[in-house]
């Protein structure tokens, strides 16, 4: 699986957050659960979904999913006059982005009390811990079969 190109959460990682939230502000992730929902959405589209839950502005809707497109995380296509957004990513492509960009910076930094905390937290249930070995061989197999 290719890598997200767009630094995700090393814009700044939010910890206690929930899941797009982890890494971007109230209002790109409730853009973000639109389109993953249902992709290809004018803003008018967007906005009608986000006024369900909010008041906002025509001109907000726009520039956040126009800054959003010039991050990376949206695709657009002009369809007459318009614009119509998707996300470029899958949820599963982003957050797997998300985990390889917070790893990689804890790994590349501190490899050693990361590794270490990060076998500690999966330890403490015997299911995962299994799942981490599982993919760690099946990596291994993977590797191994490359090199021949």
């Amino acid at each position: 699986m290719e890598r997200i190109r767009p630094k995700i959460a090393l814009r700044g990682f939010k910890p206690g957050a929930n899941g797009a939230a982890h890494v971007l502000g109230e209002l790109e992730s409730a853009v973000m659960e639109i389109l993953w929902k249902e992709s290809a959405r004018s803003v008018s589209e967007v906005e009608d979904e986000l006024r369900k839950r909010r008041s906002i502005a025509h001109t907000t809707v726009l520039t956040t999913l126009d800054r959003m497109f010039r991050k990376g995380y949206l695709s657009r296509q002009k369809q007459g006059k318009a614009f119509v957004y998707s996300a470029r990513y899958s949820r599963d492509e982003f957050e797997r982005g998300m985990a390889q960009e917070v790893l990689g910076a804890l790994l590349n930094h501190y490899r050693t009390p990361a590794l270490s905390a990060f076998v500690d937290l999966v330890s403490e249930n015997e299911k995962t811990l299994d799942q981490l070995e599982a993919m760690i061989r099946e990596k291994r197999r993977q590797n191994a079969s490359r090199k021949v």
